[in-house]
């Protein structure tokens, strides 16, 4: 259905305003919708209570007026610079000072997890360790340009944290750099006109930049502008000071010096609304639920503006509000394994994929030495260490980073560690817990019960693993879910395949890998890692090609345990179900094979040695073991 065309909303009055006692240079909104921060030019941070208006606590920074103020995303931290040259940092909750120092500062931003403050002055970007307040290494050296010159000395106008905490970008009154935090390098240099201020896009994929007097957009992965190069420009003599994005990207809000502010849907850069401030604003942001923005400037008011219904975003992509803790990892965590559940850095996750182990580790004991305290970067070298069966490391790790903070990846990391040492009761509790950071989020939950069942596989916990997978596929049969299943399913009895046949025991392994092409029968032929990475990160399981492995791993199994007519039935359905294209990539294994049964005929002339010489053990899984435990579990 066509979209009805609405008009610009302009308004000239707001729906509240709050009354400040001086100038107001910038305004943050909690993540409990209940309370506002603002800084000023009398040198005062200021906290509002949201329903009924009245001021919370007001802190003297020293009476100097006031550039910048940063709020953690788990609201423990404020932090403000003034134009004195002191940094201060208010305990978010009591409001008591935790630190202070003279250190000249333009602007300040947290990381995303809270561990680390950026400082910017005029030449150099400083890392505090929000625990000890100590420099974390020496300061970014932010004076030298493209070429490696170090002209004048130019102020810093805005410091902002990618949304994984991965890069910094910093807008000078002469370029904008970005800076990978982990490798402390400067990645790319742009070159607009005049920049003030800086936005991420809650993805990461764009950046957002508005100056004198456009504002323009950024693709992260080239740093190449997007569009045309004036998203929006101002009018002869006004430009833009300040620029903020809703929740989820949707719209944008921007702050001119002719007393506007104006609405501006990203989707199709189109206005919806201008709202006439009293006088020049000098900073905005947007309410939690992205329903109202909120304008401070030079008339020592905050006004709070509705953003019109029609542009607000659909009810079913709200946020939901969790605890402090929770709603962090729920930004960057609690997503299905389509949307990288882990959080790595790309480096760090692309060695991983490729099975560089040791490079990973190496990468992310950087991490761990630049930020002592990162507690993803603990979990995930936890993972790094389970793959390379070092499990008293990998537990070590875990332990390491939910001391610091506890996390849905921490849990994760600590279930498959103790899976690895095979303490499957401590496991379960780990898992159990990990489940609590999900917040309810249906994939979310999907993927950690699959994490869970390939953690107790590799414990020995086959037929529970394998029931588990088929219980989540009956109880939840929606097409993503139900895929995921199957897949994972066809894979763990690759696994069981391969192990029987290590053990001499090609008739069970064939019993295995019918399993698996059975269970894999009209799944895509060839399923790629870009769905399922983070599978392929924790557990390293190649996914690839999975139902044409299993086709050719079940013929060979077949032919071993001299089971003839049922190797001709397997590679007839083989051949049958391939389409070209995996006919042809199969032509130098199909040869090979023709090979191998041709000499198995021979040699099976003159023996009489059945070639299956395996008996059961205790750990070893037959079809018939495996499909009788599940039979006896009521779904």
């Amino acid at each position: 259905m066509e979209e009805v065309a609405h008009p610009i909303i302009r308004s000239s009055t707001p729906v509240r305003v709050f009354d400040n006692l001086d100038d107001v240079a910038r305004v943050v909104l909690f993540p409990d919708r209940r309370r506002m921060a603002t800084n000023s030019k009398d040198g005062f941070l200021r906290v509002w209570d949201l329903k009924d208006g009245a001021m919370l606590k007001e802190m003297d920074a020293r009476g100097e007026a006031m550039r910048d103020m940063a709020l953690s995303q788990d609201s423990q931290l404020i932090a403000s610079c003034d134009y004195g040259g002191y940094i201060i940092a208010w305990h978010g909750d009591t409001l008591t000072q935790v630190f202070r120092t003279q250190s000249a500062a333009c602007s300040l931003d947290f990381s995303p997890d809270g561990a680390t403050l950026v400082t910017c002055s005029c030449d150099s970007a400083a890392l505090w360790n929000t625990k000890t307040w100590q420099l974390q290494g020496e300061p970014l050296d932010t004076s030298r340009d493209d070429r490696g010159w170090s002209p004048s000395r130019a102020v810093h106008h805005c410091v902002r944290y990618s949304p994984s905490g991965e890069l910094l970008a910093i807008a000078t009154e002469r370029n904008i750099q970005i800076w990978n935090i982990v490798m402390r390098e400067r990645i790319a240099y742009l070159d607009p006109d005049y920049t003030h201020s800086l936005v991420w896009m809650p993805d990461g994929a764009h950046l957002l930049t508005a100056g004198n007097p456009k504002v323009r957009e950024w693709d992260s992965s080239t740093w190449k502008e997007v569009g045309c190069n004036d998203l929006w420009k101002g009018n002869t003599g006004s430009f833009c000071q300040c620029i903020a994005v809703n929740y989820n990207g949707t719209l944008v809000a921007y702050q001119t010096t002719d007393n506007h502010v104006r609405l501006w849907r990203h989707s199709d850069r189109r206005t919806i609304a201008i709202f006439q401030h009293s006088d020049s604003p000098c900073c905005i942001a947007f309410s939690v639920d992205g329903k109202h923005i909120l304008a401070g400037g030079k008339d020592k008011k905050i006004s709070e503006w509705a953003v019109p219904e029609h542009a607000w975003p659909d009810s079913k992509n709200a946020p939901k509000y969790q605890t402090t803790h929770q709603a962090q990892d729920r930004d960057t965590e609690a997503q299905n394994s389509e949307s990288k559940v882990l959080a790595m850095n790309m480096k760090v996750r692309n060695v991983c994929m490729s099975g560089d182990l040791p490079a990973a580790e190496e990468l992310l004991a950087q991490e761990i030495n630049a930020k002592g305290d990162h507690y993803r970067s603990y979990a995930n070298r936890s993972v790094v260490m389970a793959r390379k069966l070092d499990w008293d490391h990998a537990l070590d790790d875990a332990i390491k980073s939910l001391s610091i903070r506890p996390s849905l990846i921490g849990y994760i990391s600590k279930g498959i560690a103790l899976c690895g040492k095979k303490q499957v009761r401590n496991a379960n509790k780990a898992f159990d817990l990990a489940f609590t950071f999900t917040d309810g989020d249906p994939q979310t939950i999907h993927f950690l019960f699959l994490v869970k069942a390939m953690a107790l596989f590799r414990a020995n916990q086959h037929a529970d693993a394998i029931r588990r997978v088929r219980e989540l596929a009956a109880a939840c049969p929606n097409a993503d879910t139900a895929l995921m299943c199957r897949i994972v399913e066809v894979y763990l009895h690759v696994q069981l395949g391969n192990n029987a046949l290590d053990r001499a025991c090609p008739a069970e392994a064939a019993d295995h890998f019918t399993a698996a092409v059975n269970t894999g029968t009209f799944l895509t032929k060839s399923v790629t890692h870009s769905k399922y990475e983070d599978f392929v990160v924790l557990f390293g399981c190649d996914f690839t090609s999975l139902w044409q492995s299993a086709n050719q791993k079940r013929c060979h199994a077949l032919l071993r345990a001299g089971r003839l007519v049922e190797v001709f039935e397997a590679c007839r359905y083989m051949a049958d179900m391939s389409d070209e294209t995996m006919k042809a990539s199969c032509l130098d294994w199909t040869i090979g094979f023709m090979q191998e049964l041709s000499a198995f005929q021979g040699s099976a002339l003159n023996t009489d040695v059945n070639p299956d010489m395996c008996k059961y053990g205790d750990e070893s899984d037959s079809i018939s073991d495996i499909d009788s435990d599940i039979d006896d579990v009521v779904c």
